[in-house]
């Protein structure tokens, strides 16, 4: 793809097209890059797409801002050429290793506008999930939810690549015996600490030892132990089945563990320093 660096004129960027990676901007983030701007940094250039009639603006609505808020008519741009259609694709790529961390609302723009893009059709989940930067158990459950409510087409075709071969494969009946078996299964979670706690969850998955990986009403893929689970209709922990029993009740640190392993990227550090000296624990990363 051929690629510009340009300045160009703020009012010839069009930011209509739905080309906005995020669900809304940050008015902070952007007074503290006015703020740089007038201690003379530099904004990187914004990222937009040329149809050979309108720059889509792409990558960049903070910096975009932040020039409209300093009263500077101009803007540094890569420019790229493509559709609107391209500009949208690319705009559910970006933000993902910004010093602004996308939030969960962010990443649901990505998912659905991912997903209703005309470019998934021939895409599997694996792909559009390393496209967005999310988990590919979330593009699977967003899919299924967005096929259930008629949002996107049921499709049962994949583009799949493996040893530098691309074929269509036909996807019907992939996981269909496991969703079977849990797609009536449903628990509250009962642990105040978790988040979600209260809410509805559906199993997905049973991992090893008592680990269930759950979907939240809001389609977020969560795990959460069995001890931590009670029927939809009261707080009782659920009947534990032959396959699933708990051996033991884990102890207090163990617990700890599973809970830190479970944080986000960026709190992970500070998190393991506090367990380790807390618990003296040496490897939790290697917890289950």
């Amino acid at each position: 793809m051929e690629v510009h660096l340009v300045e160009i004129d703020r009012k010839l960027l069009r930011r209509d097209g739905g080309t906005q990676p995020r669900e809304k901007l940050d008015p902070e983030h952007i007074e503290d890059l006015v703020r740089d701007w007038k201690k003379g940094a530099r904004f990187e250039p914004a990222l937009v797409y040329y149809d050979g009639e309108s720059y889509w603006l792409t990558d960049g609505y903070h910096r975009d801002a932040a020039l409209l808020e300093l009263g500077e008519s101009k803007i540094l741009v890569e420019i790229c050429s493509g559709t609107l259609e391209d500009a949208k694709w690319h705009s559910y790529s970006v933000n993902q290793h910004k010093a602004l961390k996308r939030s969960n609302a962010d990443k649901q723009r990505a998912i659905i506008g991912a997903l209703k893009h005309p470019y998934a059709v021939s895409k599997s989940n694996v792909q559009i999930a390393e496209h967005c930067g999310v988990d590919e158990g979330t593009i699977r459950a967003w899919r299924k939810k967005l096929e259930d409510n008629g949002e996107i087409e049921l499709c049962h075709a994949r583009m799949v690549t493996r040893n530098g071969k691309t074929y269509s494969q036909n996807t019907t009946n992939i996981g269909s015996s496991r969703h079977n078996q849990h797609q009536q299964q449903k628990f509250k979670v009962n642990c105040p600490e978790l988040p979600y706690h209260g809410e509805i969850v559906e199993v997905l998955e049973v991992k090893t030892g008592d680990c269930y990986q759950c979907r939240t009403a809001s389609g977020d893929i969560y795990p959460f132990f069995k001890s931590e689970l009670g029927d939809v209709n009261s707080s009782a922990t659920p009947t534990p089945t032959p396959s699933l029993t708990i051996a033991k009740q884990p102890s207090a640190r163990e617990k700890l563990v599973a809970l830190v392993v479970r944080l986000p990227e960026e709190c992970l550090e500070d998190a393991i320093a506090l367990l380790k000296e807390r618990f003296d624990v040496e490897t939790v990363g290697n917890q289950p």
